[in-house]
């Protein structure tokens, strides 16, 4: 019983630690704030040090860069969003045999690292900014490869917001409300996932994304959503990095994929299509299938 409660007692001041968090998050994202600016800059740099060690920083831009730090300590609930929680960011080795049967897996020795770009920005009021990013390394890679888009971690904006919070918490003595900024009328509406139903909560979130990639012909967007042997043509065209240098010089593909994904997907757990079931001649059909740890997109082309 003793053991209970102290486990209760801790979700229950984990919980509470969290939405403290998104308070002061969402309070820092919102002001400005009115001091010197090496009193902010040096509040920043104190805070990121902290939990962050090794880090460059140069006060001349108000920018604090740190070194990529290991995730040895990531938990199951991190993995909150992934295709799967045998293949979701983050797990450890423990947690990668017991969802294996307890049988060592690829993912088991998969490593995670993470680092920020912090900035001090404006003049005063100053502004703060933090930015997390997310790497991967995988047995026979020769370095970590970083994760955008889709690929993002669910536990990347958790450490973001855990970092922003401990910088606002040392400096929101001098924190004034933010002016609203009018909304710029000529920024396109982002995609939500929940428009995509009928397809798996994972997989709905990549066609968001690649919606909004294929809208605004964001390259570096679209880039991370593709299957590096990605079908884009009949004729034998496959190979993401190809694709892109295609529709590029060529932007009807890309309107006709944006059409496509606002009229409705189907699809199940090994298989997605916009639109739903088999191609008809003379359109472009979106095809996205699980690989590895994420949903990518496998082929897009025009039947013949």
């Amino acid at each position: 019983m003793r053991r209970h409660r102290i486990i209760f007692l801790a979700a229950v001041a984990l919980a509470a630690g969290c939405q403290s968090n998104k308070k002061d998050v969402e309070a820092a994202r919102n002001s400005v704030f009115d001091a010197d600016f090496a009193v902010i800059y040096s509040a920043a740099l104190e805070a990121t040090r902290a939990s962050y060690p090794n880090l460059e920083d140069a006060p001349g831009r108000g920018a604090i860069k740190t070194a990529w730090h290991q995730i040895s300590n990531a938990s199951t609930e991190d993995m909150a969003g992934s295709p799967g929680m045998s293949s979701g960011p983050g797990m450890n080795q423990s947690a990668a045999n017991q969802a294996a049967g307890g049988m060592p897996t690829r993912l088991a020795y998969k490593r995670f690292f993470i680092r920020f770009d912090v900035a001090v920005t404006g003049g005063r009021p100053w502004r703060l900014k933090v930015v997390g990013h997310a790497s991967m390394w995988e047995p026979g890679s020769a370095e970590p490869t970083e994760l955008h888009g889709a690929q993002r971690p669910s536990w990347l904006e958790s450490r973001t917001e855990a970092l922003t919070a401990s910088i606002y918490k040392r400096i929101k003595s001098f924190a004034v409300p933010m002016k609203a900024q009018p909304a710029n009328p000529d920024d396109p509406p982002r995609a939500d996932p929940s428009a995509f139903a009928d397809v798996p909560p994972a997989a709905a979130k990549v066609l968001a994304a690649l919606k909004d990639a294929a809208t605004s012909r964001d390259s570096a967007a679209l880039r991370p959503l593709l299957a590096d042997d990605v079908v884009w043509s009949l004729g034998g065209g496959t190979g993401a990095d190809v694709a892109i240098a295609t529709w590029q010089a060529d932007p009807e593909p890309l309107e006709a994929m944006g059409k496509l994904l606002a009229a409705g997907c189907g699809g199940d757990a090994k298989k997605v299509t916009c639109p739903p079931g088999p191609p008809t001649s003379g359109n472009y059909q979106v095809v996205i299938e699980p690989r590895l740890d994420a949903w990518r997109v496998t082929s897009f082309v025009k039947a013949d």
